[in-house]
């Protein structure tokens, strides 16, 4: 839950900088940002509705990783 306050606050501070011109912020810039945010959200939501399949997503990587290659 806590994860949702610090969006929030990301989010408030991100729109406290577009509308104050605190920074000059390209087009990647706001591309970084809302992407950033964009797989927060998916991880949260990987997380908590299908945690069995991202558990063994996870641990076929392990697997894989340790396996020697020869």
């Amino acid at each position: 839950m806590k994860i949702f306050i610090y969006l929030i606050i990301a989010i408030i501070i991100y729109f406290y900088i577009i509308k104050n011109n605190i920074y000059i912020l390209t087009n990647y810039h706001h591309l970084y940002f809302w992407g950033i945010i964009f797989i927060i959200l998916l991880l949260m939501y990987l997380t908590k509705y299908h945690k069995y399949y991202v558990y063994k997503f996870l641990k076929n990587v392990n697997e894989v990783h340790h396996k020697p290659y020869y």
